[in-house]
Formats: C-alpha cells, sequence, structure tokens
C-alpha cells in the first residue's frame, strides 16, 4: 500500500476540491405546477429548457453548489485553507454567483473560463415529496486533465475528487498521478448510487494503485459491495420487531458488508467512511470499525449535508483527530446544512464547530 504523506507543514492549501462548478437552484412548486414542469424523476436537460423553468419562477433560491465546490465551500467556513478547482461560463449570471458565493465563504479559486455557460442544477420541491433534480451541468464538463493546475495539487495537503467525474477518465487518472508525484492525499466522495454502480470497480482499482479516503453512503456502500462481490440489488425490508431494531440500531450496515469493508480498509486504503444518515458514521480503518451517532434531525433540504461532513471528516482528521472525533465533527457540520437550501450558510452558523476544530 502506498506511503501516506500528509505532514508537510509547507504546503499552502488544506483542502483542493476538483469537480464540476455549478449553482443550484430551488424553487417550491405546487403539485399542479409540477404536473405542467413533466419533470418526474432526476434527468439532465438541454440548458435552454432549465432557463425556461428559472423564468416561470423567478423568486427561486440560487446558491453555489456541486459536490466538490460544497466541500471546499464549508472547510472553508470552518477555517480550514481550502480551494477548488472547476470549469464555469465566460462571465454569466451563474458564474459571478459561483464566485461571489466562493469567494465569500473564503475559497481560493482555480477556475477555467469556457465558452458555454455556467452549469446548474434546479431542485424542484413539494411539500411533503422528495425533490426531483433536473441539471444541465454545461460548462463543468469542459474541464480536461490538461487543465489541471499541477501547482495546486503539489501545495494541497488533500484533494477531494467529485465521483460525478469518474466518467472523464483522463482527468481522473491526471489528479491521481499528480497527487502520487508529490505525496498529495486523496479523497473521493462517490456521489450517488448510479455513480457506484457504473464505476465500482474503477473505484476499486483506484483503492489497489492510490491511498483513497473514501466516502460514500449507506445505499452507495450497499451498492459498491454488491457489484464487487457480483449480487443481485435487493430491496432493503424495514426491521420488525424490538430485536431487529435493536440490532439495526447498533449496526446500520448487515455485519458480512462491515466485513468487507473492514478488509479493504485494512489491505488497501487508509480509510473509509460510510455516513448513514440519522444513525450517524462509520469508520473503517486499520482492520477495524469505529461508530459515531448523531442527534437525529428533521431535514429541511438534505442537499450538501453529505459534502458538509465530508469537509468537517477532512478538517478534523488534518488536526489528528481521532476518527470517532472526525465523524462527530461531520455530524455536527452536516446537521448545520440540513436546516437551509444547499449549503446556503454564513460563518456564524459554523463558528462553533470551527472554535471546536481549531480553525
Amino acid at each position: 500500500m502506498p506511503e501516506l504523506q500528509v505532514n508537510d507543514e509547507n504546503r499552502n492549501l488544506e483542502i483542493l476540491c476538483i469537480g464540476n462548478a455549478l449553482v443550484d437552484v430551488f424553487v417550491k412548486v405546487t403539485n399542479e405546477q409540477f404536473k405542467k414542469i413533466g419533470i418526474t424523476k432526476p434527468c439532465h436537460i438541454e440548458y435552454g429548457k432549465l432557463l425556461g423553468i428559472l423564468r416561470r419562477f423567478p423568486s427561486s433560491n440560487v446558491v453555489s453548489g456541486g459536490g466538490a465546490a460544497n466541500v471546499a465551500k464549508v472547510a472553508a467556513l470552518l477555517g480550514l485553507r481550502a480551494g477548488f478547482m472547476g470549469a464555469v461560463g465566460p462571465d454569466d449570471e451563474f458564474a459571478k454567483i459561483f464566485e461571489r458565493e466562493m469567494q465569500a465563504a473564503g475559497v481560493t479559486l482555480f477556475l477555467i473560463k469556457e465558452r458555454i455557460p455556467t452549469g446548474a442544477c434546479v431542485f424542484l420541491q413539494r411539500e411533503g415529496e422528495p425533490n426531483v433534480i433536473a441539471a444541465s451541468i454545461s460548462a463543468a464538463k469542459l474541464l480536461e486533465a490538461r487543465e489541471v493546475e499541477e501547482d495546486a495539487i503539489r501545495l494541497a495537503r488533500i484533494v477531494v475528487i467529485d465521483g460525478y467525474m469518474l466518467n472523464r477518465e483522463d482527468l481522473v487518472n491526471r489528479i491521481l498521478e499528480l497527487a502520487s508525484e508529490y505525496g498529495t492525499m486523496v479523497a473521493l466522495d462517490v456521489g450517488s448510487v448510479e455513480i457506484t454502480e457504473t464505476y465500482a470497480r474503477d473505484i476499486m482499482r483506484y483503492c489497489k494503485e492510490y491511498p483513497l479516503l473514501l466516502f460514500m453512503n449507506k445505499e452507495e456502500a450497499g451498492a459498491f459491495y454488491r457489484r464487487i462481490n457480483g449480487e443481485p440489488s435487493e430491496e432493503e425490508n424495514e426491521p420488525v420487531g424490538f430485536m431487529d431494531w435493536l440490532f439495526a440500531r447498533k449496526n446500520p450496515l448487515p455485519l458480512k458488508m462491515q466485513a468487507f469493508f473492514q478488509k479493504i480498509a485494512n489491505d488497501l486504503v487508509p480509510v473509509i467512511v460510510v455516513k448513514v444518515g440519522a444513525k450517524g458514521a462509520m469508520v473503517f480503518a486499520g482492520g477495524k470499525v469505529h461508530r459515531e451517532d448523531t442527534l437525529a434531525v428533521i431535514p429541511k433540504e438534505p442537499t450538501g449535508a453529505g459534502d458538509a461532513f465530508c469537509a468537517a471528516f477532512l478538517g478534523a482528521w488534518l488536526r489528528d483527530k481521532s476518527f470517532g472525533e472526525c465523524a462527530s465533527f461531520g455530524n455536527k457540520a452536516a446537521r448545520e446544512v440540513l436546516d437551509v437550501d444547499g449549503t446556503y450558510v454564513d460563518r456564524k452558523k459554523m463558528s462553533g464547530i470551527a472554535r471546536l476544530l481549531g480553525g
């Protein structure tokens, strides 16, 4: 397994996040309006159609977005020296919003300006219903391997890769190779069940070749386990009876799945973090399992909570906190984001966590 090298005090960035530079647009709609829009499940749409939706709802809440950008933003709000690398449009309104919010948080930007507009995701919000997301990533998808700022990776202690970039193999390989060359740690947040199912074997290959910190939620962990082990997808059943409930509370992942991740964390990658929602998080490292509960809350909006968890976990890890403490900081940051649209939080909301973290 490659050796970890994260104690170089000369590096001027603690976390460099590379991914899709987007804005997230939160649109509150009635059931009648939702039917007229005609989007019933998460999808990619043409940019013109996305703008057409937004013109119908001018009071929408717009915030900088994209998984890696969210990690960088929250990390900066927690007092870490954070940077973000991605591609935006040529000074369009969305690009201005993205840059303004990221800079206000204190993020160092390494932006490539493309000829097409900045990408966006529309979140259709209905009372009592899950969000339906329509995305047009536009300029974000044009970031190429040759445009990666080598010095930024050299000067970072950790590089965070957005799982939504796994379809750009040349780009991901370039980042990993540079990180390996300069002794920069790499964290990968896989991003979605679909990404996990499609690229599980690539993720496993990266785990064998590079010292990754791997972040997943419970559903992504299940998809990864089944894909690597050749098991068919299965519907998860709600526990029945008190003993079943008690076991599920103490063991959010099946024991065979825990053994699988323990082995990977012992043989290949340094750390695997599985976020299990209201049940907290499980950290697999050195062949052991570390469990950290969280205070369950009713979320206003779940978007960005996993990214906030990742930012705070990595910040605590860089400050030599225990794995339990890292997960606890992650849970605290995630709870703050659950109360707002995306990462629409200000520094005051994160200041208490930042003080505890030492940022």
